[in-house]
């Protein structure tokens, strides 16, 4: 299921920016891309929470709907911490 928040990634490196956010937020040393997909496990390999860099902009999708909430907060969180813009209720393309 696709969050309805995704980070803004224009004049920022997204890679860099995904990487501290999974190290912050997920204890993750490290993000890996997932074969097989274009997604990103970002959450030290529980696989609950996926990325996807996309233009200008990160998205994220999550296994389950009863963790949505949760993940929407820490990237919320993270993108106050770090002065980041956000996008709520894009449009869904899942």
């Amino acid at each position: 299921m696709k969050l309805d928040v995704e980070i803004i990634t224009i004049d920022t490196d997204p890679w860099a920016l995904l990487a501290k956010l999974a190290k912050v937020k997920f204890r993750a040393n490290e993000i890996h891309e997932i074969p097989g997909t274009d997604t990103l496990n970002i959450d030290n390999g529980m696989n609950d929470l996926r990325a996807k860099i996309s233009d200008d902009a990160i998205e994220f999708w999550i296994r389950y709907k009863r963790d949505e909430m949760k993940y929407e907060q820490a990237i919320l969180d993270f993108c106050r911490e770090n002065s980041l813009t956000l996008r709520f209720n894009p449009l869904k393309s899942n």
